[in-house]
């Protein structure tokens, strides 16, 4: 499960109650003078079980360092400021305007994944007026607990007493009062993030956890305590509940293939009465079991599907087709979404140029020497297999000039070069991290495996075994959760 960080220097302010279903304008302005005349996206999640990333805001920096950012929002709602790969986290809230200042370690920021070297945007809020503010009371709530846990449960990775979580809530509620008020967001935050210290103590009095924190009317989607709370309750919960028989279980997804057949085979547990809950339970869990070998992928499909479709609840339509995407995303057409990326000679690059071919995509840098040495590689299978497979070397470069320079520098690599040309979205989809990384497009223009062999070590023994007979090779398609 995703756990989230939040950049703390930034302070946004809390209204208290969220209010009903009506949104509300909310502005970001401020200045990044360390990134003039690149764009500042404003990015939220779709949902909080899959994770989708939504870009719902973007501006150019100008030359004087400022940018804005505006959106409409009905609640406090956790987003992301990104400038490249870039990004900071925190809470902002519906109606306001913020005037921030933005820095960042500039080494940092001209890498391909700064956060895997702690580097973060760095955000200063420059309105000094305010006080009452949720990421504030957050911060504060966060830096409490930890003291406490430190003070009275050093050793909590290991076990956690109940005399030691009682001695952790007291001192926490004496600073920071912890109720259940599940119209608040703030509120339900610091009540969920201590139910889920609760539940260490609590797993084999699963019936208390879920009397006290799950056993009402509302289901806080866009919460994140609430959400992580949710998910570490019922994580794997189909398949290790005493109140789910196994057999049946695989019968109404393997057999039956229907939702019906799985909501009422679940409908007998008690932790899954509310039909709500169980409904959000279910497509949780389809997530999981889609890789346990035992079910049948495409009825896990089916069945979402079905929700997305049918669903009583909007909340679960949209996670459920995220959740699908997120399972097939690698292996669909909307991976390969090359739009807007653009060749050496400025041309748009053009995917079904290649149609009838293999296409290897080789991703890179000009600052990534594996890569370089790939291309060597690369030269010679393009011209063993020139007739089969198209070579395309794809540039992450954050500077275009770089990627030109380069070309230039090695005139001898004479296969297509195409540059990202900002195309943040797509790295995000593509989930990537690092590099050397490559991709592989089957002939009818379907990505055949995200994840392609490698080109120093495995490349040249799988062009051989598939073009020996013309077959393909067996492993063909490969998902993301099937990530080698």
């Amino acid at each position: 499960m995703r756990r989230f960080w939040i950049i703390c220097c930034f302070l946004v302010t809390c209204t208290g109650t969220m209010l009903a279903q009506r949104s509300y304008p909310t502005t970001i302005q401020g200045t990044a003078d360390f990134a003039v005349g690149e764009s500042a996206r404003l990015v939220t999640f779709d949902d909080m079980v899959s994770y989708p990333l939504t870009v719902i805001s973007t501006d150019e920096i100008d030359r004087h360092g400022r940018f804005t950012l505006t959106c409409n929002i009905q609640q406090p709602t956790l987003v992301q400021l990104a400038i490249r790969t870039s990004r900071a986290e925190f809470y902002i809230e519906p109606g306001r305007t913020y005037d921030l200042s933005i820095d960042m370690d500039p080494e940092l920021f001209n890498l391909l994944d700064p956060m895997s070297y702690g580097g973060f945007l760095q955000i200063k809020n420059n309105d000094t007026t305010l006080t009452e503010d949720i990421n504030l009371k957050i911060n504060y709530f966060e830096r409490t607990l930890d003291y406490a846990i430190d003070r009275f449960a050093p050793n909590i990775v290991g076990d956690l007493s109940r005399a030691q979580f009682d001695s952790i809530l007291q001192f926490v509620s004496n600073r920071v009062p912890i109720q259940y008020s599940p119209t608040n967001f703030y509120k339900s935050y610091l009540y969920y993030t201590m139910g889920s210290l609760e539940r260490i103590i609590q797993l084999k009095r699963p019936d208390s956890l879920y009397l006290k924190y799950l056993d009402n009317e509302y289901v806080l989607y866009d919460n994140p305590a609430y959400m992580n709370f949710l998910y570490d309750f019922y994580n794997e919960y189909l398949l290790t509940s005493p109140r789910i028989n196994p057999t049946e279980l695989r019968k109404s997804i393997n057999e039956d293939g229907t939702y019906l057949s799985l909501f009422n085979t679940l409908g007998q547990d008690e932790f899954l009465v509310n039909e709500r809950l169980r409904e959000l339970v279910i497509i949780e869990n389809l997530a999981v079991l889609y890789n346990v070998k035992q079910f049948n992928k495409k009825n896990i499909l089916t069945i979402l599907r079905e929700i997305a479709l049918t669903s009583h609840f909007y909340e679960h339509k949209k996670i459920a087709e995220n959740v699908i995407r997120d399972l097939t995303d690698f292996t669909s057409i909307s991976a390969l979404d090359f739009d807007k990326m653009k060749t050496v000679q400025g041309a748009k690059f053009d995917l079904s140029d290649f149609k009838g071919k293999w296409v290897y995509v080789q991703l890179f840098n000009v600052g990534c020497e594996d890569c370089i040495r790939e291309m060597m590689i690369v030269k010679e299978l393009q011209k063993k297999y020139e007739d089969k497979i198209a070579f395309v070397s794809l540039s992450l470069d954050f500077n275009y000039g770089q990627f030109i320079q380069f070309k230039e520098r090695f005139p001898q690599f004479d296969w297509t070069f195409v540059h990202f040309n900002g195309r943040y979205d797509w790295i995000d989809n593509m989930e990537v991290t690092t590099l050397p990384d490559n991709l592989l497009i089957a002939p009818d223009g379907t990505l055949a495996k995200r994840y392609a062999p490698d080109i120093t070590t495995k490349l040249s023994q799988f062009l051989a075994q598939l073009f020996s007979d013309g077959e393909e090779d067996p492993d063909l398609p490969l998902n993301r959760n099937n990530r080698p």
